[in-house]
């Protein structure tokens, strides 16, 4: 099956199963720490509505999604996907730092995550999608960095 081409920069980085996985440049660091405190990573975007755009910016087809709306919507956001378990226990350890606190507590606030599992016609999706400001990047990987040692 064709795929589409990145639209961001890419690292190939070897997944703690051995699998090759294209990361983006921004979410590599993000990534890595993830991995180190045992969490598990799915799919990940360092910008979804810029990379909507430019896959449909280069597409004969429509996407069947990435409307402008979609987009707009999505700009500036990146993405984590991950299984609900891991992004449940991803939640409630950011929820308890002082970066975090409130930008996971208090949806729909200025600077919050989006986090949404979506609902399949089977029930709820295995993977929830964490959606949160481009912005907080480094800030996520600061939080991170200082969750040392063994996963919980």
């Amino acid at each position: 099956m064709a795929t589409d081409p990145p639209i961001h920069p890419t690292e190939t980085l070897t997944t703690p199963a051995g699998d090759q996985a294209d990361i983006d440049t921004e979410m590599v660091p993000v990534i890595r720490e993830l991995w180190r405190l045992g969490f598990t990573t799915t799919a990940c975007c360092q910008d979804v509505g810029e990379a909507t755009a430019g896959v449909r910016a280069q597409r004969d087809v429509p996407l069947g999604y990435g409307g402008d709306g979609f987009i707009a919507y999505h700009r500036g956001y990146a993405l984590l996907k991950m299984p609900v378990a891991d992004a449940q226990r991803l939640a409630a350890l950011l929820a308890e730092t002082a970066g975090f606190g409130d930008r996971i507590r208090r949806p729909w606030s200025v600077g919050s995550w989006r986090m949404n599992v979506p609902l399949e016609p089977r029930g709820p999706a295995d993977e929830a999608l964490l959606h949160f400001p481009r912005t907080q990047i480094s800030l996520l990987i600061d939080a991170l960095r200082q969750r040392i040692g063994e996963p919980d």
